[in-house]
Formats: C-alpha cells, structure tokens, sequence
C-alpha cells in the first residue's frame, strides 16, 4: 500500500492561496469575504470591483461597513434581514439587490455566499456576487413589453366585442396607460381644412390620476403639422418610423407647445389604416424623463397596428394559409396507416371548418359594417358601371335594394357638369396614385333630384396585385350644402342690417334739424298765418319719415320697441292702405267703438301690419278682399292660447286665398321659411318677434282652398294720458338754466342750441364725450354748474352718451342726463332710468317735444 507522502501546511497554504487567487481574479464576479464575529468587516474583495463600482468595495476593505456603504438604500434593510437570518441559522445567501458605485450609478447583482470556518476558527461569509444588470433590464423590459401586448390583446379582444366608440376607446387607451406606466395617451386623426392644409386633431385621450387632461385643449384642435413646426414628425411618420426622446433633445420649434402640456419625454407611433397614415398614437411622460427602450417602443407600434383595424382581418387569412398548407404537407407525408392518417385527415378538416367559420364571423362583422354605414360604398368598373354597393348608397338615390342600382353606369348618374370632374378624378388620381381626394359632386336620384355627394375613390385589386375595380366611398352632404347656403344668406341679411341700421341714423340726425327748424319756424311765424298749414303739413311728413326710420332699425337690429300709449287704429289703418296701394287687392277695415288703449312701437307694428297685409295678398292669386278688425278681449282664464288672463285689443287680418296646409303651420313662423319661390322666409318671423317684444301673441288659422286668419294679441295699457304722437299747437313751456349738449352731428348742435335758447335755456355744445366732460368739470369748478345734459348714445371712434354719463356720475352723481340718438330701438331709449338716465329724446324731435321733455326732468328735481 503506498502513502502520499504529506506536504508540509505552509507549502499547502501558500499553492492553494496562489491557486485562488489565480482563479479569483479570472472570474466575471467578485469575490468577497467577511467576518461574521467581532467587528463586521469585509476582509477581502476581488480585483473585478474594479471595473464594476469603481473600486469602491476595495475601499472598503480596510475595516469599512460593506453593507451601509455599498448597498443601495432601498435595498438595505431586506438584504440586512436576510444576512443575519443566514449568520443566525448557518444557511447560505442567495438574494438580489443593488450596489451603488463612487459615481453614483447602481447595479444588480446575484449574491452567492455560504457561511465557512476560518483557520483561526471565526467565522466569515465567503460569496460571489455575479452582475445581473442586463439581465435584470432584460426582464424589465420584457415585463414592459408584455405588459403592453396583453393591453393590446385586451383592446383586440374588445374590439371584436363591440363596434369602436368614446367609450371603449377610452378603455382601451387607460388599458395602454397603465400598461406603460405613463401620464397620459391619445390618439390624433389627420385631416385637411377647407383650404388644402395638412392638420390633426386629438379625439380620444386617457389621463392619469392626478395629470391634467388635454382632451379640451382648443391648441390640440385643427393643429397644423408644418406651420406648428413639425415637419420632422411628418417626415418620420409618414415613413412609419415612431418619434420619441427626451423633450428636452426635441427640436426647439417642437418644445414650447410639448413642454406647456407638462410632458418630459414621449414616444409617437403612427396609425395606418388602408395603406394611409391616418395619425398616431402617442405616450407622455409628465414625471420624469424617460428613457424609452426598443421593446416598449416595438409593442407600442404593435398597439398602433390594432387600431389600423385591419390586423384581425389578416391574422385570419393568414391562419388559413397555414392551415391549408399544414394539412397538404401532413397528406404527402403520410406513410402510416389508414386510420392514423384518416384520424389526422379529420382533425385537420375540423381545424379548416373552424378557421372557415372564423372568416364567416369577420366576413358578416364586415357586412354589417358595410350594410348599417351611414356613408354609401359602390363598387365600379373602369366604365363606371356599378359592380355592387351597400343598401345607404342605394337609398341615397331613391332606390330600396342595391339589386336596382347593379348595372346602372355612374357616368349617367352624373349630371354632365360634374362628369369631367369624375374622369379627371379617375385618371390623374386614382390610377395614378391608387385614391384620390376628397372631392364633391352631385348625382342624379331616381325621382330626377339632384343630391350633394362627398366622394372618395380608391383603386381595388385582384389576388395579383392587378386593378380590376374602383371602390367609391360616398356621404350625403345636402343638409351640409344647405346650412352653407343659410348661412351666406344670413349674413347678407346681416349686411343689409348693418347698412338699414347706418342709414336710419344718419336719416334721424337730418330729419332732427328738418324737424328742429320747422318748429322755430312755426314758434316765429304769427298764428293763422298762411305758411302755417304748410309748415304742420311739413312736420307730419317728418313724422312719418320718422316711422320708416323706426322700421329700418328694426329691421337692423329687432331692438327693444320704443312704446307709447294710444289707439291701434290709425296705424292699422294707414299701413294697410300703404302696402296694398297699387294692387288688385283692397282693404276692408272696422275697429269697436271704444278701442282699449295699448302701449306699442307705432314703427314697429306698422312693420308688423305691412308683413301680414302683405302675406295675404300673395296669398290671393287673382287678388281679393284683406279684412282687418280691430276688437277688444278680455280672457278670463287660461285656454289654449298662451296668454296670461287680463283684457287685450285684437287684430285679426283675413285672406280669402289658397290656405297654409296643416302640416306647414307649425313651420311658418321660422326665420326662411317661406313656400313662395320669390320669399325671403323673414317676414313673419320678424311679426311674430316683434309682438313678443310687445308681450303679446300672434296666433294663427288656416283651411286649404278657405283662407287664412292671423290674430295679433296686445295687452292692454294701464290707464294714463294719452300720448298724441301728432302735431301739436305752437305754444311750448318756457325754461330757464344751463344746458350742455353733446352730438357729433354739427346740424343737430346748431339746431338743438337754437331751440333751447328759443325756451330760454343758455347752452354750450361738445362733439364728443371727453369734450363734453371737460366741459361739466368746469363748470362744476366756476360754482355755475349746468342744470342738465343732453347726450348722443353713439358718438363714431368716441366716448358716447352711455360711457359718457359715468364719467360725469363720478364727477356729479346727481347729474340729470338725457339720452338722444337716432337709434330709437336700442334698450337705454326704451328704458332709460335702467341706464342712469332721466330723459330721453328720440330723434328726430320737436320743439315742443324737447320743452316737454326738460320740463319734467327739471321739475322733478325741484320737486
């Protein structure tokens, strides 16, 4: 038997720690060793510290605390636990946690380490620490990117579920969010505007608790792509290439807008649908700048993919492909026996059946999208000839079934000014390019009708990639092409308002100084004298001057009427006879005895009489007989009419034409609606307005071939005097005071000085309002104030009567103002004391009027 003969214990120990150390330091981790008992230390560290934390652990070598100097913090207090548990029951560590180099940066690392005996007999932990870092972000990663398919699954699977909306869109994007972990997701569609330009527009969005939504952001809406400065993210997208990064690293045409939502860091991917980029899907980060790795970004383009809804379409074909192709290989290689392969054969039928099935599903998915659109799909050949549409395409054009229109040639359908459109569309577009643009045209229907289209065509392929077809997608834009046309007619009218408005007050400042000295004509003339006849003559055509006036500015502006207290018979009377003079029509008239009084616009139910007078007569081809009666009623509790119980003067105006069909009465008092070609549609929509104003009501009734009635309905005024809008005799009250006058109109200062004067008023005038304040202050300042201003409500480019007064309130706050303008509709004419003002005088004016006017507003404050 032979014997080894021993080595002697240095010799051993010296190879063996040679030994070890040679293979410590060729190691891929470091090696460490400490002392359990006494003083915890860290006795040894290999050289491999080096490269992975910068030396730090050989630092610590030399008696420093391993664990509170390398340890990460947010793992210390675990790995502390589990080491002393390991020293505790001499069980071996196996635990992951992070060490933090000098320069800051942690690692991962796999901890080795088994408790062992020492020589001296202490005890140490002898462990290795292997460097996981990549590992340890590989499985983050792939956690990330799991995360982000199982949302996209999520969303495929609800997207087979129910049909796309709000929503589930919603759903679908906080499934994406808190998948990825971010602030925020959205989706942005591409459009262009009315005039060509490249835009998007934000439509869904998901936001984190907590993180402000921009769902409503009106800078998110109709964003241009290349004047908002981001031509580069056309340019990636368009290529299908997503853009992501720091915010900070972005462009700086792109920051102000990003960085204003809060966003750190982004990442967009683009949305195909059909071929075209239809917009993108994008996912902020408002916490911190995120550093976005290659596998969140390849799910986030998977997650782009799903919404271009056509990725269902394709796993499906491609799952029968396989499938046939599957069970031809497994029959060719079939060598066992009958069964076996007959066993196998049927399997692979019921695979097909089920894939088949499977198509079936998505094909009538398809087909109920196809059939219930709202828009209309037609398939043609290259000579237009209709191949197949959907039922909304057939109806569009009066027809029930699709079978109708199959075979009809879409060149006949077009009327011949839009057929070159048609063909250049096809030719320089579609064949060119595969689609064209969106563009407009009509068709004709069934019924001979022409409908507004909205069209887009895209070129259809066989199997071989060959044209064989064009699809036409088609929407029903006539409800679109008539708000466009009401439209542009609302705003002539509008026009044609500003212009009536203009027109009447400058019309209002002539007739004041006609008005103004026809009555210091008549207060210098004796009385009896023979120009007196013709002045008063004068004076009442100004008067009704004033009337049309009126009628222009509510035609402008349908204001607030300007009331008076009397009776509606003159005015019925005078604008009946007025509109039908001239006509084959004539006019019969009868009014109670004793007519209740009301308050009312004298201009304004003239307008009010000529627009149902005149209603009537078109009303009557081969003319006729227009009854107006005037009656007083007292409603003594509520019926059908809505109209509080009280006492009311009625004025029903009666044709004997062709009468309004039943289902049109509840129409005809819309603005634009009319059934004559030659109406406007505004005219009994203006009468019905202006009554309201009234507080009245303007009821109607009608029988096809008898006739039709209207019945205007007016409150009864309570007693007072009676107002005399006529001329009145010379006299006027006398005056006395100081009076300031502010009008830009030099002809309506000159004449309005001179009337007061002639009541013996002293009178200073401005021509507007800064002017006019100056004025008051210093007369405030001398000790002789003025007793009163008259003020013009709109002064062009100045300070009018209304700011006017405020300014002088603050200088007087007892100041008595009077308003005059020649806007006699607007609100502070028809409540002044609303406004702060005492008076008012309504353009044109006389002498007698203004004497009245003052008079009462002086003697109130004497009173």
């Amino acid at each position: 038997m032979h014997t080894r003969k021993p080595v002697p214990a240095h010799h051993a120990h010296t190879l063996n720690a040679a030994s070890y150390k040679n293979l410590v330091e060729k190691i891929p981790a470091i090696v460490y060793q400490e002392r359990l008992e006494g003083a915890r230390q860290v006795f040894y560290v290999s050289p491999q510290a080096d490269s992975f934390l910068s030396c730090r652990l050989a630092e610590s070598s030399a008696g420093g605390d391993f664990l509170e100097e390398c340890i990460h913090p947010d793992d210390l207090d675990r790995v502390l636990e589990i080491r002393h548990r390991a020293r505790r029951e001499g069980r071996p560590i196996r635990c992951e946690y992070r060490l933090v180099g000098t320069d800051g940066r942690s690692r991962w690392f796999w901890d080795e380490a088994s408790v062992s005996r020492e020589p001296d007999g202490s005890s140490s932990f002898h462990g290795v620490l292997f460097d996981i870092t990549e590992r340890k972000a590989a499985e983050e990663a792939l956690l990330k990117r799991d995360a982000i398919l199982e949302a996209v699954a999520f969303a495929a699977q609800h997207f087979l579920r129910s049909s796309l909306s709000s929503v589930s869109m919603e759903s679908i994007l906080r499934k994406l969010g808190e998948a990825t972990a971010v602030s925020r997701v959205y989706i942005f569609q591409n459009h262009l505007d009315e005039e060509g330009r490249f835009l998007t527009s934000q439509r869904y969005e998901w936001a984190a608790p907590g993180i402000e939504p921009q769902i409503h952001n009106p800078d998110l809406q109709n964003f241009p792509w290349h004047a908002g400065g981001f031509s580069r993210w056309v340019q990636l997208m368009e290529k299908g290439e997503p853009v992501f990064g720091r915010i900070c690293d972005f462009p700086p045409s792109e920051q102000p807008i990003l960085q204003a939502q809060g966003i750190l860091s982004l990442v967009v991917t683009p949305i195909f649908v059909h071929n075209d980029w239809w917009g993108f899907i994008g996912f902020d980060d408002c916490v911190r700048e995120r550093a976005w790795d290659r596998a969140e970004i390849e799910a986030l383009q998977i997650a782009a993919d799903m919404l271009g809804a056509m990725i269902a379409r394709h796993h499906l074909d491609k799952e029968i492909f396989e499938a046939r192709h599957a069970l031809e290989q497994r029959v060719r290689q079939q060598t066992q026996e009958l069964t076996e392969a007959n066993r196998r054969l049927l399997e692979e039928l019921r695979e097909r059946k089920r894939a088949e099935a499977r198509l079936k599903t998505s094909e009538r998915h398809y087909r109920e999208l196809y059939e219930r659109s709202l828009d209309g799909y037609a398939r043609l050949d290259f000579q237009q000839k209709i191949l197949q549409c959907n039922t909304p395409f057939a109806r569009m054009l009066g027809y029930d079934r699709p079978e109708e229109v199959v075979g009809l040639s879409c060149r006949d359908l077009t009327p011949e000014r839009w057929r070159d459109v048609m063909e250049r569309t096809l030719r320089e577009q579609v064949l060119e390019r595969g689609f064209s643009d969106l563009f407009e045209k009509q068709l004709r229907r069934k019924d001979g009708t022409l409908l507004d289209v909205e069209v887009r065509l895209y070129l259809h392929q066989d199997e071989q990639g060959r044209p064989d077809s064009i699809w036409s997608s088609m929407r029903d834009i006539s409800e679109r092409k008539a708000a466009e046309s009401e439209r542009m007619k609302a705003q002539k009218l509008e026009s044609l308002g500003v212009l009536a408005g203009g027109i009447a007050h400058d019309f209002n400042n002539i007739l004041t100084g006609i008005l103004g000295y026809v009555s210091l004509i008549r207060q210098a003339s004796a009385v009896g004298a023979p120009i007196e006849s013709r002045l008063e003559e004068l004076e009442r055509g100004c008067l009704r001057a004033q009337d049309l006036t009126r009628q222009l500015l509510t035609f402008s502006k349908g204001g607030s009427p300007v009331k008076t207290t009397g009776s509606l018979s003159d005015v019925i009377r005078e604008s009946a006879v007025f509109t039908l003079r001239g006509t084959a029509t004539e006019c019969e008239f009868s009014a109670d005895e004793n007519l209740w009084m009301t308050e009312f616009d004298a201009g304004q139910m003239a307008q009010v009489v000529q627009n149902l007078v005149l209603n009537a007569h078109q009303a009557m081809d081969e003319g006729g007989v227009v009854r107006l009666c005037l009656s007083n009623q007292e409603i003594k509790r509520p019926g059908p009419l809505p109209l509080a119980p009280g006492r009311y003067v009625c004025l029903s105006v009666r044709d004997t034409g062709c009468g309004i069909p039943q289902e049109q009465l509840e129409s005809i008092f819309d603005p634009y609606f009319s059934t004559k070609p030659q109406g406007s549609g505004l005219g009994l929509a203006t009468a019905y307005s202006i009554v309201k104003k009234h507080g009245g009501h303007l009821a109607v009734q009608s029988a096809v071939g008898q006739g039709t009635t209207f019945t205007v309905y007016l409150p009864v005024a309570e007693a007072r005097e009676h107002e005399d809008p006529g001329p009145s005799s010379p006299s006027v009250p006398a005056g006395s005071g100081r009076i300031l006058v502010m009008d830009d109109d030099p002809v309506v200062r000159d004449v309005l000085s001179q009337m007061l004067e002639h009541l013996g008023f002293t009178c200073d005038t401005s021509c507007h309002g800064q002017e006019a304040v100056d004025l008051y202050r210093k007369a405030l300042a001398s000790g002789y104030p003025y007793d009163a201003v008259i003020l013009d409500l709109t002064i062009p480019g100045g300070m009018g009567g209304r700011r006017t007064l405020q300014k002088l309130r603050e200088l007087d706050p007892d100041v008595r103002a009077l308003v005059s303008s020649g806007y006699s509709s607007d609100p502070i004419m028809a409540r002044p004391h609303e406004f702060g003002f005492y008076g008012v005088v309504a353009k044109p004016y006389r002498l007698e009027d203004l004497a009245r006017e003052l008079q009462r507003v002086l003697s109130e404050r004497t009173g």
